[in-house]
């Protein structure tokens, strides 16, 4: 039988009282048996702290102070993590269900796999049209879209000490920043799983802020991206900006519900 790697699960969290337990729950009841919890709370002014505690036997590092943003607060957690992989649970998120991290983690991991990627399945899509979202992917999908969601990743954890953190000037988009550098990486491999990992609430701060995520999308482009690609990039942008308009005008009609209904379906 293969040794079973600690994995460090680390749970980003600022005023979440109304929302740790349940995170906190959905992590303690993985059948994995190696696995450390790491809080970074970012200074909570509510009772956050006080949700805590009857996890104190289950958490191997708190930080609770200020930070500069939830990727600062990544960084923190992964600096602080002891396991061999680490996997972002923060608050509000939850697991799919109980055998998630032992179904990732059934079989050895290639040491040159430093990332372990599955799917997601929404919930709170505003036309009540939930999916499941994730497959395969290279670095050509990430000319176009966002093809990975960072709550279906386990990363391992030295990864960072090559590649990196998160780079704290984008505020939306340092995940999937971080994952093109990955993905343009010659020595580190990436492996998709066909697991659903995790629940992806669609209604987040991405979501609302579509058209600043496509700018800081534009930005790291610049840095990894070939040149064609940049320019269409740019001239999608007018493209871009008029179908978030769309959304945001049509969203809760019936034919905006029709339209999603037919894409996820299919």
């Amino acid at each position: 039988m293969h040794t079973q790697p600690l994995i460090s699960i680390i749970t980003v969290c600022y005023n979440a009282a109304d929302c740790i337990t349940e995170t906190l729950q959905s992590a303690c009841n993985q059948s994995y048996p190696n696995i450390e919890l790491v809080i970074v709370d970012g200074g909570s002014t509510d009772n956050t702290l006080d949700c805590l505690k009857p996890f104190a036997d289950k958490i191997a590092t708190l930080i609770s102070e200020k930070d500069e943003g939830i990727y600062d607060a990544m960084n923190k957690g992964i600096k602080r993590a002891q396991g061999e992989w680490v996997y972002f649970l923060n608050a509000g998120d939850r697991f799919y269900n109980n055998q998630v991290v032992a179904d990732v983690f059934s079989t050895p991991i290639p040491s040159d796999c430093g990332l372990i990627y599955g799917k997601v399945k929404t919930i709170n899509e505003p036309t009540g049209v939930n999916y499941v979202a994730g497959g395969p992917v290279s670095l050509n999908d990430f000319y176009s879209r966002y093809p990975i969601n960072h709550q279906a990743t386990f990363t391992r954890r030295t990864v960072f000490e090559i590649l990196g953190y998160y780079d704290t000037t984008y505020k939306l988009a340092a995940d999937t920043e971080w994952f093109v550098r990955l993905f343009k990486s010659e020595h580190i491999k990436a492996q998709f799983v066909d697991v659903i990992v995790s629940y992806y609430d669609i209604p987040g701060a991405s979501y609302h802020k579509r058209m600043q995520g496509y700018m800081e999308y534009l930005r790291f482009s610049r840095r990894h991206f070939p040149f064609p690609v940049i320019v269409k990039n740019y001239l999608l942008y007018p493209v871009i900006w008029l179908k978030v308009k769309l959304i945001r005008i049509l969203t809760g009609t019936r034919i905006f519900t029709w339209y999603r209904t037919l894409k996820f379906n299919n």
